[in-house]
């Protein structure tokens, strides 16, 4: 691969850098990124036009014109931030209040057992136009029409997201921030109006063709199974996946199949490409065959709702398309780096969104290793080429997205190339089926035995998905993976799929430094792992627990009658435990005393508000199970540094505690407010 030749690589990855960086708060005024894009914009037209053809100009030229990139990229995502849009929402908002609000639903979201929830652009708050999208919460069975049709307006009380109340917990906010969303509004039925809109977009007529579909399909004997199926594989809509269905796609390796993405844009290609095959025959033909194929994939991806895994796919193979027709060669890796840097440049935060990462790094592998791979053998036969096919590319995808599937999920399916041997055959079967069967229903000439016959594939699929998730011994969990290790790893991964055969030296010392830098990272991180000794008290409803760490051992102390499997399913207990690499865990009741960093201790005081009386001065006070104590008495006695409330407590007498906390000067710390508090153990 000639790097040099790659040059939408090369700016694909200074606009990448930039846009990454951009997110980092350096405390600098917008102005001051206008300036440095301009300062290098005018440096670069300075060179054009007076410096002399050779080679240390042109290297300086080159470098000069990836900064400007770099520092457009850094712009870009500045002037997407909320504050520097001078009319964003949350620059109105003083607190966290009961507001007047005005917006346009963009899309229903996935609902909760108590709250639908929707995606809305926000058009005023308080009589002041705005901008801005927000999460907004009514709960279910209102009865009100909602649909991205609609404009909403009404009173709510609005929030910003908070972060986790305990450590490895799924971070909501920052979720809701790479979906441009800071802030949720709650609101009650009889507080909010809606009323239809008249606004064309195509977002709006692909939710009308998704509900549609949905009708005309609602008239055959699918099961509430098989419409999720078909809903997610065609139509990009995964809210309808039973829970248990989609962990086990995830446990087989098959989840790639259930979100829309650049394999059934490609299998769309093919399909539109073998149906429009006659237009070759016409005058202009591949000009107009280039335009329907173009105009199919962008359909699909309305329909598919515009994920970002679409659009990227969508954009790839538009470039594609356009190549193959006009019978000219062109570079993968730059049809993919082009279809990058439109999307970043549409929206900057899709670099953050987990989908669109596992997306071009699967890409990106199996265009630069699937080639080399597929060339180490030559089966003889149609069948078995196919085969070998299927399984390099499921080789590279893998390796491909590897780091990040460790880093985000801390698991890896054993037999992802049994699934992939498997479902990938069968899924242009699935997806041309489910077109034919869509539009058959559609026309309402959809015969019963067909859609009984489909239904049955479904089912098939479904068994074998369920059979593979069986085997949970193949299937490796919990897997103790840092960031620290995903950078490194990542690093090692990019190095073997741009080696270069035509530069080995060079290569192999990229990818012997990267391999060592994964290799010293590894030790530094399992160091750091068998050194640590720390106490935690988690927030937890309801329930007191306190968490020691010593190396890879866990201590609960708690007054619940846990067991060990109990723990493993404790949502924050288990996240912990995978992120601290925790491999032996034991359950103990509560002390009342705790000896902690630097022989400071720790008195527990709980429901029954025992405490000693004399001679006795805790470093901290942990309250539990809303003990009835007069504070006033108990910090005038034991003259804490400071007290910890958890979740145990009523938060009535937490704020109560707080207010005599603060009248007495003593530090309060409530983990129902600023979640699970630690302190190291030595």
């Amino acid at each position: 691969m000639k790097y040099a030749n790659l040059p939408l690589l090369q700016v694909c990855l200074a606009l990448f850098l930039g846009i990454w960086i951009g997110f980092s708060d350096f405390g600098l005024e917008l102005k001051t990124y206008i300036l440095s894009s301009s300062l290098f914009f005018g440096i670069l037209i300075i060179l054009q036009f007076t410096s002399k053809p050779n080679s240390f100009q042109s290297w300086a030229y080159t470098i000069l014109s990836l900064l400007f990139v770099f520092s457009l990229g850094v712009l870009h995502t500045k002037m997407h931030l909320p504050k520097h849009q001078s009319n964003h929402y949350s620059n109105y908002l003083d607190k966290e209040d009961l507001i007047a609000f005005e917006g346009e639903i963009l899309k229903p979201l996935k609902p909760n057992a108590y709250k639908d929830k929707f995606e809305v652009e926000l058009l005023s708050i308080k009589g002041q136009p705005v901008q801005g999208k927000v999460l907004l919460q009514i709960p279910v069975d209102h009865g009100l029409e909602v649909t991205s049709t609609h404009k909403i307006s009404g009173i709510g009380q609005i929030s910003a997201f908070k972060n986790p109340a305990n450590p490895q917990q799924f971070n909501h906010k920052d979720y809701m921030f790479y979906q441009q969303m800071s802030h949720v509004i709650n609101a009650e039925i009889h507080h909010i109006k809606t009323e239809p809109t008249y606004k064309f977009s195509f977002t709006n007529l692909g939710e009308k063709a998704r509900e549609h579909i949905k009708n005309s399909l609602s008239r055959y004997d699918f099961t509430s199974q098989q419409m999720g199926l078909i809903q997610a594989l065609l139509l990009g809509q995964k809210q309808d996946i039973d829970p248990e269905t989609y962990n086990q796609f995830s446990r087989a390796g098959a989840v790639h199949i259930l979100a829309v993405s650049g394999l059934h844009v490609g299998i769309i290609l093919l399909i539109l490409q073998f149906i429009t095959k006659g237009l070759l025959w016409v005058k202009n033909g591949r000009i107009w065959r280039s335009i329907l194929v173009i105009l199919g994939i962008w359909g699909f991806a309305m329909l598919a709702g515009f994920s970002p895994s679409v659009l990227r796919a969508a954009v790839m193979f538009s470039f594609l398309s356009i190549a193959l027709n006009s019978r000219r060669k062109t570079s993968a890796i730059n049809t993919l780096a082009l279809s990058a840097v439109v999307l970043l440049i549409v929206n900057p935060y899709f670099i953050f969104q987990v989908g669109f990462q596992l997306s071009y790094m699967a890409v990106i592998s199996i265009v630069t290793l699937q080639p080399r791979l597929s060339r180490l053998y030559q089966p003889r036969y149609y069948l078995s080429q196919k085969a070998w096919d299927i399984i390099t590319v499921s080789l590279c995808a893998q390796l491909g997205v590897l780091p990040l599937s460790l880093y985000y999920f801390h698991q890896f399916p054993g037999l992802f190339l049994l699934s992939n041997l498997v479902i990938l055959p069968g899924l242009g079967i699935l997806l041309g089926g489910g077109i034919l069967i869509i539009v058959l229903s559609l026309l309402s000439i959809l015969p019963e035995s067909l859609a009984y016959i489909y239904g049955l594939i479904l089912d098939a699929l479904l068994y074998f998905i369920k059979a593979v998730a069986s085997k949970e011994e193949l299937i490796f969990s919990d897997i103790y993976f840092t960031k620290l290790m995903l950078i490194s790893s990542m690093a090692l991964v990019l190095s073997i799929l741009f080696w270069n055969a035509r530069y080995k030296i060079y290569s192999y010392s990229i990818v012997n430094l990267s391999l060592l830098a994964f290799m010293i990272c590894l030790y530094a991180e399992k160091r750091e792992q068998l050194h640590q000794e720390k106490v935690i008290i988690f927030q937890s409803y309801s329930n007191s627990h306190l968490g020691i760490v010593k190396g890879v051992s866990f201590e609960l102390h708690t007054d619940e009658n846990l067991t060990k499997e109990d723990v493993e399913n404790t949502y924050h207990l288990k996240n912990y435990k995978v992120f601290k690499g925790i491999t032996s865990t034991k359950v103990d009741n509560f002390k009342s005393v705790y000896r902690i960093n630097n022989n400071e201790t720790l008195l527990v005081i709980d429901s029954l508000a025992v405490y000693p009386k004399e001679n006795f001065h805790p470093d901290y006070l942990l309250l539990k199970n809303s003990p009835d104590i007069n504070l006033d008495r108990v910090i005038s006695l034991l003259k804490p540094k400071q007290i910890i409330a958890d979740g145990s407590n009523y938060k009535t007498d937490v704020e109560l505690w707080k207010a005599t906390s603060n009248r007495m000067n003593v530090k309060f710390y409530s983990t129902w407010d600023e979640g699970a508090f630690s302190f190291p153990l030595r």
